[in-house]
């Protein structure tokens, strides 16, 4: 049954599932969103709070500003460490691109599926262009991990209310709620998800490039036809 299918619609399925784990990837970082908040105790049996910070796509934590009461009832406003809207823009980015690049390699292989055989430039930019893809879903998917671990760690009240709340250092200072992770950790799923896919699509694009054909090249005679001097 396998020969019903040509190597197009193969490589056609493949490209369908790339949008979709593509559009997972960066719709659960852009649609993020959580919040923190934390109380304190103070020494005089008193109690401040709850203060409460919240925090979303591109993940400015600096952005994030909230109003703190201190143990003597002076008010300030403080916010977590950090800036992490280089990697999770990027992870986006890559996310987006590459599924626009779906998008346009469907359309080639469904309506002009006799180009692509025609000429050899196509499939061989086609198998450049995928390997670029792995590439940038490793480097994307990498950097938005550590953003990742790195944002957990600068919203923990627990963390960094020492040094962002210095009332917690002579008071008791209590986490009522963390924020959930949940959605970004699903989209560094996706993203070395994507990853291996797209490399697996590889193979299939490799048996349309002209350096597979050559390689597979076979000589119409062999040595034993030709015809031997007596």
């Amino acid at each position: 049954m396998w020969h019903i299918f040509s190597m197009q619609d193969n490589v056609s399925c493949h490209f369908y599932l790339l949008q979709i784990i593509a559009i997972f990837a960066f719709a659960t970082t852009t649609s993020s969103s959580s919040s923190s908040s934390f109380h304190i105790k103070c020494q005089n049996d008193t109690q401040q709070g709850p203060f409460e910070f919240t925090w979303q796509y591109p993940f400015r934590l600096e952005d994030s500003h909230f109003k703190f009461t201190q143990c003597n009832g002076t008010q300030f406003n403080t916010h977590p460490y950090g800036d992490y809207s280089a990697p999770s823009q990027f992870f986006v980015f890559v996310g987006v691109m590459a599924f626009l690049y779906c998008i346009g390699a469907v359309i080639l292989y469904v309506c002009f599926d006799d180009h692509y055989r025609k000429f050899d430039k196509i499939p061989m930019f086609d198998f450049v262009a995928t390997c670029v893809f792995v590439l940038l879903w490793l480097i994307s998917s990498s950097a938005w991990a550590t953003g990742v671990a790195d944002i957990k760690l600068y919203t923990n009240p627990l963390e960094f209310q020492v040094d962002i709340v210095p009332e917690c250092r002579n008071n008791q200072c209590v986490v009522d709620k963390h924020g959930n992770y949940a959605s970004l950790n699903v989209s560094i799923i996706f993203g070395y998800l994507n990853m291996c896919v797209w490399a697996a699509n590889l193979w299939f694009l490799y048996k349309e490039t002209k350096w597979f054909k050559v390689a597979t090249e076979h000589p119409d005679t062999s040595p034993s036809d030709i015809p031997q001097k007596v």
